[in-house]
């Protein structure tokens, strides 16, 4: 997988999970926002109810002076009941009361048919707490709760008052969580089609940002990698285009300025070179010119011994040879003094140039930190997803209980008969919802698996990431021991001028002294044998500095053409002059 695809799994991934966890999100706030609403509306209904009960509270009072299901009063309560269950949908409506005894139902609710209603007087249990707060007079509305016998069910409980505050008995109205799942899933679908296209849009926006983001980023790092094969094969023509205004940029900028400053340093080697090995030239013909003076001087000493009869001539053309030797001493003087120059010239562009490289090492080095901190964030999105999956464990098996729980509903729904058949039909629901359940968390399983899975190869693009980077490193490592070599060679090149000017110095010196030995043979005759002795010491110390500035010579050649060897690897743009 190219980088092209990791960049849109790094910007796509996070998107999704994020999408994911709005869903999650949104679910919980629904059966929230649902169980909340069905509470308040049971509560509601009970108070209703409890005031309209009030308002007859001398039925209810006769009721428990006769204490008789036979009564008028308990058949026009039980009505009043059946007709408030009906109309309200909910599971049970019933009356109760306090006696010392203790809590006891008076009247049921429940249809006369109905054969196992609550009688008058049966014993009643409930929570402590919501005792303590009945009797206190508080409206009691509990949460959804698993009764052994009647499965999941949401009360509210409520005392009765007359018309002057008395309590005479008490008010609970119990209804199916089914309704707080109905509620739930409509209001579910409600914000499904609210939260689903906003999500689709964005996600379509983030996308086709991410497209253009990606392609400006590629075709940088493209032209980049394209600019830095063509340098590495010494082609130093080659120009990076700055297409993004970020690091990148930066890079593609740095790297021109790299090749700039390359194409410079060759073009001054070049010139160096090409300097030297003129200089080398004329320094040889200076050698070859300084053997030929030695030989008319040793010819001139010859004549001068056989006879002083043309001393003078010969004393006049030696002055003039001398002449001309210091005119061509004087020129490799200059020449000697440029080609120091250069050399220096050189020395300063390396330094600068080897700072260049060591930025652009550094920038190297902070995209491996960066790559390395993205490998980070991967190791933790694994671990998070690990843990999603360990959490759909916990709720599958949570969903094989209810389905338990649903069988056993309906095998007791089957055993009341008709009076069941109501219950066996929300137990048939609760098994059908959390089959449903267990399949959407297999789904949710199968996408965690492969999140993991699109994580671990996320993680190993990391590593050929860092890999290239490092290849990177490695590269710029080499280009800058190219240069301490090029450094290397300019240090000899400034011993070699600096030895060069040492004997240029010496010739100078030798020279002075074969004008001195000549004046002396002009001034006096008798002083010739001798005069002729020191000029052959001299015409020997000049042939010895010839030779040796002829090995010089040489040497500043091979030197020469090392430069122009190295120099010739690269390709580069050579400015036309104007003519």
């Amino acid at each position: 997988m190219d980088l092209r695809f990791k960049l849109y799994l790094i910007i796509l991934v996070p998107l999704l999970a994020m999408g994911g966890l709005i869903m999650w999100t949104t679910i919980n706030s629904s059966e929230n926002a649902s169980l909340m609403t069905i509470q308040y509306n049971n509560q509601q209904l009970t108070v209703n109810t409890a005031s309209q009960l009030g308002q007859e509270s001398e039925l209810i009072k006769t009721l428990y002076s006769t204490a008789s299901e036979e009564s008028n009063e308990y058949k026009s309560l039980r009505d009043e009941l059946v007709k408030v269950r009906l109309q309200s949908g909910a599971l049970y409506v019933y009356m109760y009361n306090k006696t010392s005894d203790g809590w006891i139902y008076t009247v049921d609710g429940a249809n006369w048919d109905d054969t196992e209603y609550s009688p008058y007087g049966t014993a009643m249990e409930f929570n402590p707490q919501t005792q303590e707060r009945l009797l206190n007079g508080e409206v009691v509305t509990t949460g959804i709760v698993d009764d052994p016998t009647w499965g999941q069910l949401l009360s509210s409980f409520t005392p009765i008052k007359d018309s002057q505050g008395t309590v005479i008995g008490y008010l609970g109205i119990d209804i199916s969580a089914s309704a707080v799942n109905q509620v739930s899933a409509t209001s579910l679908n409600n914000a499904y089609r609210t939260i689903i296209p906003i999500f689709v849009i964005v996600l379509i926006l983030s996308l086709v940002m991410m497209l253009f983001v990606v392609r400006g980023i590629l075709r940088q790092v493209r032209d980049i990698k394209s600019s830095l094969e063509q340098v590495a094969d010494g082609n130093l023509k080659v120009v990076s285009t700055h297409m993004t205004n970020d690091q990148l940029g930066d890079i593609s900028d740095l790297i021109n300025v790299m090749v700039s400053q390359l194409t410079n340093i060759l073009m001054g080697i070049q010139q160096g070179s090409n300097t030297l090995q003129q200089s080398s030239k004329n320094i040889a013909e200076t050698a070859q010119t300084n053997q030929r003076q030695t030989e008319e001087l040793s010819k001139a000493i010859e004549e001068i011994a056989i006879g002083s009869v043309k001393q003078s001539e010969e004393t006049e053309h030696s002055v003039q040879h001398s002449e001309n030797l210091g005119k061509i001493m004087d020129e490799v003087g200059s020449y000697v003094q440029q080609f120091t120059h250069t050399s220096e010239q050189l020395s300063a562009v390396q330094v600068q140039v080897t700072r260049e490289h060591e930025i652009l090492l550094e920038k190297s080095r902070e995209n491996a930190k960066r790559v390395e901190h993205q490998q980070e964030i991967s190791s933790s999105l694994t671990t998070q997803s690990e843990l999603a999956s360990s959490i759909s464990g916990q709720i599958h098996n949570i969903l094989k209980q209810t389905q338990i729980l649903s069988l056993n509903a309906s095998i007791e729904a089957a055993r009341a008969g008709e009076a069941g058949r109501g219950f066996a039909v929300v137990a048939g629901e609760m098994g059908q919802l959390a089959q449903q359940s267990e399949r959407s968390i297999q789904e949710i399983d199968e996408i965690l698996s492969s999140f993991v899975q699109e994580i671990h190869r996320m993680g190993s693009h990391f590593d050929a990431n860092m890999f290239a980077v490092k290849e990177q490193e490695e590269q710029i490592a080499d280009c800058l021991q190219t240069f301490r070599q090029v450094s290397r060679l300019s240090t000899e090149v400034q011993e070699l001028a600096q030895r060069l000017e040492i004997r240029t110095v010496d010739m100078h010196s030798i020279r002075q002294e074969v004008e001195q030995h000549l004046s002396y043979i002009a001034s006096a005759t008798e002083e010739t044998s001798a005069m002729a002795e020191e000029v052959t010491a001299s015409a020997v110390e000049q042939q010895r500095s010839a030779n040796e500035l002829s090995n010089i010579s040489g040497q500043l050649a091979s030197l020469a053409g090392n430069l122009k060897t190295y120099s010739d690897q690269f390709q580069i743009e050579v400015p036309k002059s104007d003519s």
